[in-house]
């Protein structure tokens, strides 16, 4: 059996459809877009101001309903408009269903805060984790790790 791969094999294997490559831009962009302070700050001041109002029971309560529809609201026009701005061709309804055809490869932040969008108990739990931090009841796994020199 030969484990060789031709170049021209090769070529055809890591050509990437326009769809990828929209896909691999958007997501780019998203990440960017994370990283962006003005973004940062929006998010987690809409976090801050909210969080307390959730607890970690497992009824939800009705206020919860509001603010999770006013969180993907935000968030949504954010990123639409950021990406808008940026990439001229992007439609927000072809890219949703580019995330629906990747379901199995969708890893990293930018889907966890996709997913916050569109799942109300990633939203939830998310909320729950900033709650933690601003409490200073995370825990704190930094002691955990140490760097020795190799001899």
């Amino acid at each position: 059996m030969d484990d060789h791969i031709s170049d021209e094999d090769l070529a055809r294997a890591t050509k990437s459809s326009p769809d990828d490559t929209k896909f691999d831009a958007v997501v780019g962009e998203l990440e960017d877009m994370l990283m962006d302070p003005y973004f940062v700050e929006l998010h987690d001041s809409y976090l801050a101001e909210h969080c307390e109002v959730f607890t970690d029971d497992e009824e939800n309560k009705l206020v919860y309903t509001p603010i999770f529809q006013d969180y993907v609201k935000l968030i949504e026009q954010f990123i639409e408009k950021r990406l808008r701005a940026r990439l001229p061709w992007f439609s927000m309804a072809s890219f949703l269903g580019m995330i629906k055809s990747r379901q199995e490869s969708l890893d990293g932040d930018v889907f966890d805060v996709l997913s916050s969008l569109a799942d109300f108990d990633a939203f939830k739990e998310l909320m729950l984790g900033f709650k933690q931090e601003q409490q200073g009841t995370s825990i704190d796994l930094s002691g955990l790790l140490a760097v020795h020199a190799a001899n």
